[in-house]
């Protein structure tokens, strides 16, 4: 039998019998997964997120080709880091990276580039549910079959190609391969315990809603901040705990974990058996993390038998190095939701020249097979429901974290004050959020040419009027008020609906309305009738809240 060496990361080697390696051999397989080589992928994408947060306004918009061909951001570029490894991408299949990135696929592509540039065996597997016709949404989803990298017979890019977009043409690669149930063997990633050693850069955070993100880095608090793709192929980083209010336990009481989706995940790892590449089982990714803690935990919470009232409070406690100072929180949330907003300008300002060139686009009403959240085409990528639901829990989730500290106040084992009076503590904070909140904003280029600046304070105020409907003019994508100056001489387009007919500009802007006041995404049809719409009460503002703080202390003073 033939033979072939493989050098291993802690400078040992192994013997193992050789392998059909793709057609090209531009993937041969010199290292096998170990602790070492999860932590060097860990190290690999908290870079990533520094160098993006951090760098230029190229390497802060830089989409996926641009990351992986920017030497600062991706240190498998740097010999160093790389040691021996396999050849970089050609600059085509750099392009083709960011052709198939999106929220559900960047996870996989992350792994599946940082997996070929060093060597290790990959493997994706592909996913049918049990009910339900869209793997977004339904239940019950499971592993049939797998691609592997080692068996798998074609070049980098077929292997990419295969796995990502399918060769079947009834296969892509999206969140709902993230939703399996955690006693599930084959699957693309296991739930882990929140736990710093497992929990880090790389690990993956999925939301049952239909969203997925990337751990991207963990701070001293505890807060977690993601890598954040979308349909339009961007990478953000912005996106803190803010982006999963909430996981679910399990629904029904009956079936165990099985719908335990949500959460912190970590990619499963991959091993060589018998000539291909196969996943590592449940027991040996214990080493790794795997637990279904977070689902326990989740369901003590809603019990109320636990301090904290909320999962960001949970993941943040258990990871946690530090007390955090409110003050500072709010400034840096503060940063963080302004450049949320001045990503928003730039996708509006592309999604207005999309629809004027091409045409209006679809507003995918009254469908079983879509929604606002969830469609296919242009809708999907040019539309902000989904993203406008991130900023508003943004926004909530400063208030609620401003909120605990005031009620933890004055002892608190999260946080530390500067003040010894809760009174000064409010006002502090009061007064700080105003001048920050003055200070920042953004300008944006309405659909006559005119630019309009808009603070964060004035943001705060439209919150729940931004419209996600790309067929709006840029003024009604930042909420201008009506009868206001903005509006003079607004361009207005017909929005087409997929139920048929169509709503002028403002008659779709009306009946939008109820659709703005959500903060989950939906995974029913999407009505634009007020009946079929819960009413949705607004969340309080910050200064609301303040307010309201010091209105219970007053009359004790």
């Amino acid at each position: 039998m033939n033979r072939r060496q493989f050098i291993l990361t802690s400078g040992a080697s192994l013997i193992l019998p050789s392998f059909s390696y793709a057609g090209t051999g531009d993937w041969p397989v010199i290292r096998e997964w170990d602790k070492n080589e999860f932590n060097k992928y860990s190290k690999w994408v908290e870079n990533v997120y520094d160098v993006k947060r951090n760098g230029s306004g190229k390497q802060k918009t830089a989409k996926f080709d641009r990351l992986i061909l920017d030497d600062e951001m991706n240190l498998l570029n740097q010999k160093s880091f790389l040691e021996s490894g396999n050849n970089q991408v050609s600059e085509s299949d750099a392009k083709l990276f960011r052709a198939l990135c999106h929220c559900g696929s960047f996870p996989e592509l992350m792994f599946s580039y940082f997996s070929y540039r060093r060597g290790l065996p990959g493997v994706v597997s592909k996913i049918k549910p049990r009910k339900g016709g869209d793997i977004r949404y339904s239940l019950g989803n499971h592993p049939v079959a797998h691609i592997d990298s080692v068996s798998f017979d074609g070049t980098f890019r077929d292997y990419l190609q295969n796995t990502i977009t399918g060769s079947d043409n009834e296969y892509n690669f999206v969140s709902g391969n993230f939703r399996t149930a955690p006693d599930l063997e084959g699957t693309e990633s296991v739930p882990i315990s929140l736990d710093r050693n497992f929990l880090k850069p790389g690990s993956i955070c999925y939301n049952a809603n239909g969203h997925v993100l990337v751990v991207g880095k963990i701070d001293d608090s505890g807060e977690v901040h993601f890598l954040d793709s979308h349909p339009d192929h961007s990478i953000t980083f912005n996106q803190s705990l803010s982006a999963i209010p909430r996981i679910k336990e399990n629904e029904d009481g009956v079936r165990g974990f099985e719908r335990c989706y949500d959460g912190f995940r970590n990619p499963r790892l991959v091993k060589i058996e018998n000539g291909k590449g196969v996943y590592f089982s449940n027991e040996e990714m214990i080493e790794y993390g795997f637990s279904i803690e977070q689902y326990k935990l989740m369901k003590k919470i809603n019990d109320g038998l636990l301090e904290e009232k909320s999962f960001p409070s949970l993941v943040k406690n258990r990871l946690r190095t530090k007390r955090e100072n409110p003050l500072e929180f709010l400034e840096r949330s503060t940063d963080e939701l302004k450049e949320m907003f001045l990503e928003r300008e730039q996708f509006v300002q592309e999604a207005w020249k999309e629809v004027l060139r091409n045409g209006p686009i679809t507003f995918p009403n009254e469908s079983n097979s879509e929604n606002i959240y969830q469609a296919n085409g242009r809708w999907e990528t040019w539309s902000s429901p989904s993203s406008d639901i991130d900023r508003r829990n943004k926004y909530h989730y400063i208030l609620t974290t401003l909120e605990d500290a005031i009620d933890d106040f004055p002892s608190s084992e999260r946080y530390v004050y500067d003040t010894g009076n809760k009174v000064e503590l409010i006002q502090e904070i009061h007064s700080r959020k105003n001048s920050l909140f003055n200070e920042a904003g953004i300008n944006y280029v309405s659909s006559n040419g005119n630019v309009y600046h808009l603070s964060l304070s004035e943001i705060e105020k439209r919150l729940y009027n931004l419209s996600f409907d790309p067929n709006h003019a840029p003024e009604l994508r930042w909420g201008a008020p009506e009868n206001s100056q903005e509006r003079e001489g607004m361009v207005m387009l017909r929005t087409p609906l997929k139920s048929g007919g169509s709503l002028s500009t403002l008659e779709s802007y009306d009946k939008e309305e109820i659709l703005r006041f959500n903060l989950t995404r939906q995974s029913t049809p999407t009505s634009l009738n007020p009946g079929d719409n819960a009413n949705r009460k607004q969340y309080q503002t910050i200064d609301e809240m303040l307010s309201g703080k010091l209105n219970l202390i007053k009359p004790n003073l």
